[in-house]
């Protein structure tokens, strides 16, 4: 690989992480599994060392990822509170113990082994023995204070007792649902009609951020506690003495660890925990191995996002073998045709699994699935189970490759429209498809109302899968705003099920959907363009088009936009005729001289529109996603959207950088700010033109600090780098 390649590779790579990261800190909703996620970022941290010159403190395998979210405010953590290293395979897990051996001098390493629980991360801190507060891991320095949300959970004391309490102590922990209270939701969820949640995890990391306290005391969390941070004055020495100090202090904790001396008794405990972990109230997908002594640990020391003394080991997915009765084809909000696997029922990881995902007909023909086969599926936790394999040795004689144009007859199978090969090549979806050409096809206009008021679109929560389907089929939502057109009693009445089996709505379903819908008119630009669902524009790019763009109206004669699509243009017109090209030399030398010219003007045009309008441009904004947000908005359908919105009176605001205190200078915020919350900084800092950061550098401008600021500022001091209050900030902004 060129390191033009890789650095190319490297960009792609760290978007693509980036919006996992998104999705599965911010939202609760991802969609890969851990397996597949953690591929990416292993290419990622293996192109970063062997290039080192596209390294970058910024790269997702440098930070830890952040979970924090509007409405709660930030705290910063006495002690940081750091991610894991993980690995799938028993060699690396023994090159962990070599490194531990010679960075320490030893080789009478003593371990824990403990299960790896899979739920939301928090710590709690307790003052004086009593439980002061309760905060999300954040960004490793601080995190969203949840104490409200916490104090629900009828298990955890709120007061240690017996003995040797310390003054102050932060205890970390995972928030978790258990699945007879996950099944509980669902089923109630489904006989209300609404969509069903996807898994206990992603439930219990989304109720942990509900702003109804009375609403997360009904889901019923759990805790389990297994770590230490800040603690004054020390009352352990080690991780087995923690977990026995837990214990005394009545807190809930795992039901068992291991004591390993070495790694052969480390791998060994593994094996057991993997035999045990599914009687267990928690959800598991590994083993946490820790080096016991706290002092050995601190002598360890860390990474910029882990310690060095602990590693994840995770188990392989769950899998089992069924037999593939029927491929039947789904269409997507996008219109792209998507085919399903309707299975023998299967038990796998608890649960009867009688469909799981085929991705997209080149992967069924890659991985040779065939109707009719036995094929391994994998059910991870995080996504819907998929199909990784068939069997041909014992495949029934007769079996043919599946067809999806043949298998709809060529057309789409729920409006009857044409279907063509697109190539998709969004942050959410890539390849080669098959594509409904309708924009109204019926499983179109359902997929765009459920993503539209989706938590990671409009949060109009309770309009799921079940009631957008329904708002569409009745003919009362043709666009997503025509949902603002729906009266609160058509909504209160709405019948989900059938006339002989009928299931209202509900008037308080009702009601909290028409405010949700107000209190989105709101919400910003970026919001609202990822809500419409533009072709090719995901969340990291409708976020850039919207700090660039003032309104929809701007955006539709975008100069920015159209500069990146004659920058392309250009570009590739002088690699065509680049006078020196190998694969394509002058003719002559008539010709050499009018391609030196021509190379030239390309190249003084290129420079003048990176100059221009293109200065500063985000990489997220491509010429595809140029084009198709020009041409979406263009086209008949997009038209009809605005004229909608205008009519709606709802014309949502972009973050323009315009020029001003901060233009060309980078920021770094840290701790709470008196009366801003962080949101509204960053806006502001944008607004005046500046950028903000995550970490202090020497290309730091200004560190932003308030109350409990973490390490940050400490950096901030030692470089030398302006440090200030939230006061000195606003009087910045106002000229002062």
């Amino acid at each position: 690989m060129t390191p033009s390649e890789a650095k190319k590779r490297i960009t792609a790579l760290r978007a693509q992480v980036a919006h996992h990261d998104e999705l599965y800190y911010r939202h609760a909703q991802p969609e890969i599994t851990d397996f597949a996620y953690d591929g990416l970022k292993r290419e990622l941290a293996d192109l970063e060392a062997r290039f080192p010159q596209f390294a970058s403190a910024e790269s997702p395998t440098q930070r830890v990822g952040d979970d924090r979210a509007q409405g709660f405010v930030q705290v910063a953590h006495r002690q940081r509170m750091l991610s894991l290293d993980n690995t799938y395979n028993e060699t690396e897990l023994r090159a962990f113990h070599t490194r531990l051996t010679k960075l320490l001098g030893r080789d009478d390493l003593h371990y824990t082994v403990e299960p790896k629980i899979d739920g939301l991360a928090v710590s709690l801190t307790y003052e004086q023995g009593r439980l002061a507060r309760a905060v999300t891991r954040g960004d490793g320095e601080k995190g969203d204070d949840v104490t409200a949300n916490v104090l629900t959970i009828a298990a955890l004391p709120r007061e240690l007792k017996g003995g040797r309490v310390p003054d102050s102590v932060e205890i970390r922990g995972e928030i978790y649902l258990t699945a007879a209270q996950f099944e509980r939701l669902n089923a109630e969820r489904a006989a209300a009609g609404e969509e069903l949640y996807a898994n206990p995890r992603n439930t219990a990391a989304g109720t942990i951020k509900q702003l109804d306290t009375a609403e997360v005391a009904r889901r019923k969390l759990s805790i389990v506690l297994y770590g230490l941070g800040h603690c004054e004055p020390a009352v352990v020495r080690s991780q087995t003495g923690l977990h026995a100090q837990l214990r005394a202090w009545k807190l809930p904790v795992v039901e068992r660890i291991w004591q390993a001396q070495g790694i052969d008794a480390a791998w060994a405990a593994i094996g057991e925990l993997d035999q045990l972990r599914r009687s267990f109230a928690y959800g598991t997908d590994g083993a946490v191995v820790k080096l016991d002594d706290f002092d050995q640990q601190r002598e360890a020391e860390t990474t910029a996002k882990a310690p060095r003394w602990a590693i994840a080991y995770k188990y392989k997915p769950d899998t089992a073998r069924t037999r593939l009765n029927a491929i039947t084809i789904q269409v997507g909000k996008t219109g792209i045709l998507s085919p399903v696997a309707e299975l023998e029922p299967v038990l796998l990881a608890g649960s009867t699994i009688a469909r799981a995902t085929l991705h997209n007909e080149d992967e069924i023909r890659r991985k040779d699935i065939r109707v009719g086969d036995l094929v391994e599926i994998e059910k991870a936790g995080e996504v819907i189970p998929a199909v990784l394999r068939s069997f041909p040795e014992e495949r029934p004689r007769g079996a043919k490759e599946f067809d999806l144009s043949a298998a709809v007859g060529g057309k789409c199978p729920v409006c009857g429209g044409k279907i063509a090969r697109v190539e998709v090549a969004d942050e959410e979806e890539q390849g080669v498809a098959w594509k409904c050409q309708n924009y109204d096809c019926r499983a179109q206009r359902a997929g765009r109302l459920g993503f539209f008021c989706s938590r990671r679109a409009l949060a109009i929560d309770g309009v799921g899968g079940v009631v957008a389907a329904k708002l569409v089929e009745l003919d009362l939502v043709k666009d997503p705003p025509d949902l603002y057109d729906v009266p609160l009693e058509t909504l209160a009445t709405l019948n989900l099920g059938t006339a002989e089996e009928p299931r209202v709505f509900g008037e308080k379903n009702a009601t909290k959907v028409v405010a949700a819908r107000e209190a989105a008119r709101s919400l910003p630009l970026e919001k609202w363009l990822y809500a419409l669902s533009v072709p090719d524009v995901g969340e990291t790019t409708a976020r850039a088009l919207g700090r660039r763009h003032r309104n929809f109206a701007e955006l539709t004669e975008s100069v920015l936009l159209r500069a990146v699509i004659r920058k392309a243009e250009a570009d590739a017109e002088r690699t065509r005729i680049n006078p020196r090209a190998r694969n394509n030399p002058p003719k002559d030398e008539a010709d050499r001289a009018r391609r030196e010219k021509l190379h030239a003007e390309l190249s003084a045009e290129i420079a003048a529109l990176d100059a221009g309008p293109l200065a500063g441009m985000p990489a997220d904004i491509g010429p595809v996603v140029a084009a198709s947000a020009l041409d979406f908005f263009a086209s008949t359908p997009g038209k009809r959207l605005l004229a909608k919105l205008r009519k709606l009176g709802i014309d949502p605001q972009g973050t323009v950088a315009t020029a001003g205190v901060f233009t060309g200078k980078m920021l770094v915020l840290t701790g709470t700010l008196p009366t801003l919350k962080r949101e509204e900084a960053e806006q502001k800092i944008l607004a005046a033109g500046g950028k903000v950061s995550g970490s202090v550098s020497k290309k730091t401008s200004y560190v932003l600090a308030g109350a409990e600021a973490g390490s940050k500022l400490d950096k901030a001091q030692e470089l030398g780098v302006p440090v200030i209050d939230e006061a000195g900030f606003l009087k910045m902004l106002a000229g002062g």
